[in-house]
């Protein structure tokens, strides 16, 4: 009789006890404390972007902070990116009575997850890259080193969700190993547009994959690529079109920036690689500028259009994460 009330007790802690999936959001969580300082921009426009404001983050020297490279900026303030190591952040923009980036608050941190609703086991499975929002509020993963895209709804599951697949690409087992998915964003009728790098090309691919597809996605069209830059972001404008955004470094030169626009229209364009893009700016030093990654394009206070820009500091103290807002100026 002992064992059998033993067993039933035992039964019942289990039906009881929470699983990670199940706890509570906000303690899936990590509260960050972050140093954000303002960061000078060194112009008050560049091509046609007008500065509107830059921090320069940085955590506790015990904090593994840093890697950010997706980039999401939501309709209610909130900014959400992820990092090549497979962790999520999330802060909230804080903004002054004339809408110039001051500062951040409320950051946090927590684990990505895998099919399995499992942290990944090693930094090459969870080099996540490129980020976007879904129609129906999900987020979107692209991922690097081993190129896939998957799923996740933060706003159901929180960031202790498993993944689900995203739609296949064809032909990425041919991207090299630290080449991948870089960059992605949604279209308009809600497919995915997604990138690769493209480090040291003339062009890179660009896939356009439903996301109910049910065979891998071919390739649609290429990204032109010049004097060394790679593509690193994309982004869906308010006012319809993409913002993208391309990186450069090279050791003596240093590390260079430019954001471009080109219309959704181009993407079916009878060519190689899609024509009419617009150079909107280009940044390097003396300016600020560091190894920018992710791009986020949202309505501005003003009823324009905001462009908020991260940079992946690799982890390394010679670096910096810098988060710089613009407003286009047509």
């Amino acid at each position: 009789m002992r064992d059998v009330l033993a067993c039933v007790a035992a039964l019942l802690l289990a039906a009881c006890s929470q699983s990670a999936a199940d706890a509570p959001i906000a303690e899936q969580w990590r509260r960050l404390e972050l140093n954000v300082s303002p960061a000078e921009f060194g112009a008050e426009q560049v091509g046609h972007l007008r500065f509107r404001g830059g921090l320069h983050l940085q955590s506790p020297p015990n904090d593994s902070f840093g890697g950010l490279s997706g980039l999401e900026v939501l309709e209610d303030g909130r900014l959400i990116a992820i990092t090549d190591d497979g962790r999520w952040f999330e802060a909230r923009l804080m903004l002054d009575e004339a809408g110039a980036l001051t500062g951040l608050a409320e950051t946090r941190v927590a684990l990505m997850r895998d099919a399995n609703g499992q942290p990944f086991e090693t930094k090459a499975l969870g080099d996540s890259e490129g980020l976007a929002q879904l129609p129906d509020g999900r987020f979107a993963v692209s991922f690097e080193q081993r190129p896939r895209i998957l799923i996740y709804d933060l706003n159901r599951d929180g960031p202790f969700g498993a993944a689900s697949a995203g739609p296949r690409l064809d032909g990425t087992s041919r991207l090299r190993r630290n080449v991948g998915l870089e960059a992605l964003t949604v279209t308009t009728s809600g497919a995915l547009l997604a990138g690769a790098e493209g480090v040291h090309r003339r062009s890179t691919s660009l896939w356009v994959a439903p996301l109910d597809a049910s065979t891998p996605a071919p390739q649609r069209i290429d990204y032109p690529l010049t004097d060394g830059f790679a593509l690193t972001s994309l982004d869906r404008l308010p006012d319809g079109g993409f913002i993208a955004l391309e990186r450069f470094y090279a050791p003596i030169i240093g590390a260079r920036a430019r954001l471009t626009r080109f219309a959704e229209t181009v993407l079916d364009a009878d060519s190689e690689t899609l024509p009419e893009i617009e150079l909107l700016a280009e940044i390097a030093a003396p300016l600020a500028v560091d190894n920018f990654e992710g791009v986020a394009a949202v309505r501005a206070p003003d009823g324009g259009v905001r462009l908020y820009i991260v940079s992946d500091d690799n982890f390394s103290p010679r670096q910096r994460t810098l988060l710089l807002a613009f407003d286009i100026v047509n």
